[in-house]
């Protein structure tokens, strides 16, 4: 069963980020060059999605394409994003990442998005 997101509250009433332990996680250490995926479970439609790198350089990719390190030495156009810390993703989502380290140990956490 998935944790789902809900928000604490502090002393005045206001939203304080500390989520329970999720318990969708996953891990990998990819290597040089060689982008994986995942995909957002499908049975919430909405999801808040938590990396973390080490070290960092990880490029992410939520728009259906892989993930790609950046060429030349030109500001260009890009669907990647570097080290992305929080994401909020819909159901289904295809999550790329690679780096151009010689390898480095990506964490990824979902929760799904509470309406409550």
């Amino acid at each position: 069963m998935s944790t789902k997101l809900i928000f604490g509250r502090d002393a005045q009433g206001f939203n304080a980020y500390a989520p329970a332990p999720s318990t969708n996680k996953w891990s990998a250490t990819i290597t040089n060059g060689n982008a994986t995926s995942i995909n957002v479970p499908v049975n919430f439609p909405t999801w808040i999605v938590s990396f973390r790198y080490y070290p960092n350089d990880v490029w992410v990719d939520t728009t259906g394409a892989t993930a790609a390190i950046p060429a030349g030495s030109t500001l260009a156009t890009t669907t990647a994003e570097l080290n992305p810390a929080t994401l909020t993703l819909n159901s289904g989502a295809t999550i790329s990442l690679i780096t151009g380290l010689t390898s480095a140990d990506v964490s990824i956490v979902m929760w799904p998005k509470s309406y409550e």
